[in-house]
Order: structure tokens, then sequence, then C-alpha cells
């Protein structure tokens, strides 16, 4: 059977571009924030899985003459990991009395509309993930961030020097809010006092000026080692199908702190990575349906969130 008008579309070098470039602009930012792509040569693989028993160490490079340098790889008693299919598809109607402008747009609409799910469906993913990794740390403790006498500066600081010593390789820390804890954070006292509202002299005499709210791009600035920090704002239906809905924040009332490497690899000692396949892992195509009477684009990945290192995480709750 010669190949479908939308076939041939699907997979021009215009079409395919489209549909990379739509990939990586719909990755969420918390998602890639918490768990970073770490490319990996194939399906199967090995990778260093760091706990409190297992701990990441530096290794030793000084080498006597004549002597064998320490040699880095994986062993049999690493992890192995096979990376999940993940697929979605979107019909496109009559697409053979479309006309090749009009059947154009129509891929590029529905790569776009894919790309934006599939990027939701992983960073849903990775946030589940790394929310029940972190409340289960043995670092992680109660705050009470409405509570005045509480300082949550103090708190971030100690935790963050915390997670940096388990982590034991001088890591970067992140941090990442859910939305009610941040909400606390801001309006608690001991936040607030570290902001200064200039004072303006007018015709009334000196005046102040400005307002005192916070913000998640000004946290940073107040934390110990300035980490980068974001702000999840992502919200789920917790509902079973026909019920009500029960739309709830997905990460809401605790602060996580993490290390992480902006760009992994299989050995380093971050708390979580996306593991991918190198050479981009959202992949678009189309099929025709068994009876011959729709044509459908695809949007395929294989993607492997994980936790690699528990010990480098916190929780204040």
């Amino acid at each position: 059977m010669p190949e479908s008008r939308l076939a041939q579309l699907a997979t021009s070098p215009l079409l395919q571009n489209y549909a990379i470039t739509a990939s990586q602009k719909a990755i969420r930012p918390v998602g890639s924030f918490i768990a970073p792509i770490c490319e990996v040569p194939d399906l199967t693989f090995r990778y260093k899985k760091y706990t409190e028993v297992n701990r990441y160490r530096v290794p030793n490079t000084r080498r006597l003459p004549g002597a064998r340098a320490t040699v880095l790889g994986f062993a049999g008693d690493d992890a192995s990991q096979t990376l999940e299919p993940n697929a979605l598809d979107f019909p496109i109607p009559n697409a053979e009395q479309l006309s090749d402008e009009g059947l154009q747009f129509a891929l590029m609409e529905a790569q776009g509309v894919l790309a934006d799910a599939s990027a939701l469906a992983l960073e849903n993913e990775i946030v589940q993930k790394a929310q029940v990794a972190a409340l289960a740390s043995a670092l992680t403790a109660p705050a009470d961030f409405t509570d005045d006498g509480v300082d949550p500066i103090a708190i971030l600081d100690n935790m963050i020097l915390s997670v940096m010593k388990a982590a034991k390789n001088g890591a970067a820390v992140k941090v990442l809010f859910g939305t009610t804890k941040f909400k606390q954070f801001r309006n608690n006292k001991n936040v607030k006092s570290r902001y200064i509202v200039a004072a303006q002299g007018g015709r009334g005499g000196a005046a102040n000026v400005g307002t005192v709210s916070p913000t998640i791009t000004d946290v940073g600035g107040l934390l110990i080692t300035n980490p980068e920090v974001e702000l999840s704002m992502m919200v789920i239906d917790q509902s079973a199908p026909g019920q009500t809905e029960n739309i709830q924040f997905l990460l809401d009332s605790i602060v996580m702190i993490f290390a992480s490497s902006s760009t992994p690899n299989r050995m380093d000692p971050s708390f979580m990575k996306t593991f991918a396949r190198m050479g981009g892992f959202f992949r678009s195509g189309s099929y025709t349906t068994e009876d011959q009477r729709d044509q459908v684009l695809k949007m395929d990945w294989t993607t492997g969130p994980t936790v690699t290192n528990t010990a480098a995480v916190a929780a204040i709750k």
C-alpha cells in the first residue's frame, strides 16, 4: 500500500523539526528542575544508586609509577533499569480530504497538543515520585511556617547544609516549594522582616514606599549557598472518574531540598534523574487504523524518572 500523505508529511524534515521543537518547549520547568534529563546509550542500562548505606565516595586519583589507575565504571551490584515506553495518539479526521497546507497545519496543531500532554504526564510522574522519596527521608522534619515564632530561613539554611553533607560531593542543592507552603513562607514575619522598604522624602516628610511581598525569585538570595529555587503550581484532579472533581495542588504543603546536577550522568550522586535514550526521546510518527478509515498522529517516548540517591533529599512538612 502506498504511503499516505499524512505519513509523508509527518516524516518530513520540516514536521520532524517542528515536533522536536514543540517537545522541547513543552517540557515543564518543575519536572526538569527536580530530575534533569540524563541520556543513556540504550534502553537497558546500569546506573549508580546511592543510599544511606551505599554512599558516594570521592575516587582516589593518585597513581604510583607502574600501578594501575582507579577504575570508574559499572559492576554487577549496580542498579539496572529498562526505559519504559509511553505513547499518545491524536486522530486526524478527514486527512485525505485536506489540502497539503491544511494537512500540514493539522499535523502541527496535533504535534503541539501531543507534546504538551506528554510533557505534563512526565512532570506528574516526576513530582509524585520525588514527593514520596522526600517524605521518606531521614532528614525530613515538620515546621509550621504560619507560626511567627518559627524562622523559615534558619530552618532552610540548616536543611540545605544537611543535604549537602548527605550528598557528599559538594553537589548544588535546589529548593522546591509546594504551593501552600510557599504562601505560608512568604507571609511569615521573620521572612518579611528581611525585606527592606525604601524611605523617600516628600512634601509631607519621609514616607515608606514599596511593598513587602516576597516572590519565589527572591528566595534564593535569602538562603545560604544562594540555591536555585522553584515553585510547583501543578494541579491534579484526585477524584475517580464519574465523581465530583477534587482539584488539589500536586505538591502542596511541603518544601523539598535536594542535591541536583543540571547536567547529570549515570554516576553522579544527584537525588533524582530522568533517564532518556540519547538522540531525543519524544518521537512523533503516524499510522493508519486497522480498518483503513482513519489516520493517526502518534507521540512515543521512553523515559525513566528515577530516584538515584535517597540520602540526598529532605523535606519540611
